[in-house]
């Protein structure tokens, strides 16, 4: 990439329509109307968009990103480099509190045991049980932190 010219990277390309970011550029209102100009003059480009307030230049061509590239480093507008490899996206793991996993199997029994219509003690002594381990009834002080 050459030093003197701005720097662009390819924030989203498909074919036939290319957005990059000029980043270094920002705000730079005539710097992007020269860029504007300049594009809509190469071969193969039939509309651009700029956008000085964030730095984005919206450009619709036909032919290959690479020759648009190349003619716009040519005609001294800007670089492109290559975009920036992705985040790897974190890892997200779940962690299952054995006591709510009990609570629920709890209240799936007391469900199951009402709906054999056995109310009196089996499934309203389970419901209790599971309500108790899934944290809706408080017996004592607070666990502490909260």
């Amino acid at each position: 990439m050459s030093a003197d010219l701005p720097a662009a990277e390819i924030s989203h390309a498909m074919p036939g329509r290319t957005r990059l970011r000029i980043s270094d550029r920002r705000g730079d209102a005539a710097f992007f109307a020269s860029i504007a100009s300049g594009l809509s003059a190469l071969p193969g480009v039939h509309k651009v968009e700029v956008k000085p307030l964030t730095g984005s230049v919206l450009v619709q061509h036909w032919g290959a990103l690479d020759m648009l590239s190349v003619a716009a480093k040519d005609a001294g507008l800007f670089a492109v480099g290559e975009p920036p490899p992705p985040e790897p996206e974190a890892e997200t793991e779940v962690e299952l509190d054995p006591k709510l996993l009990f609570a629920f199997a709890l209240g799936a029994l007391s469900l199951w045991q009402m709906s054999r219509e056995k109310f009196f003690p089996p499934a309203l002594t389970l419901l209790w049980y599971a309500t108790n381990l899934g944290g809706l009834w408080r017996n004592g002080p607070p666990p502490e932190g909260e």
